[in-house]
């Protein structure tokens, strides 16, 4: 269960950083360009996850 937790909290903190990055470098923020760069920071954020675990697995 702990390890669920840590997954999520971690996942949700590259994506909240990705966001955020986002939304700083676009200017404007448009309601479809949040949602874009939401999407995309969600993807790239389990990207992150999964390669740090493939990194702890040794």
């Amino acid at each position: 269960m702990a390890r669920w937790l840590t997954t999520g909290a971690e996942l949700i903190g590259w994506w909240a950083v990705l966001t955020g990055l986002w939304i700083v470098l676009i200017g404007t923020v448009d309601t479809l360009e949040w949602a874009v760069g939401a999407g995309a920071a969600l993807l790239a954020a389990a990207a992150a996850c999964g390669a740090r675990r493939a990194v702890d697995r040794r």
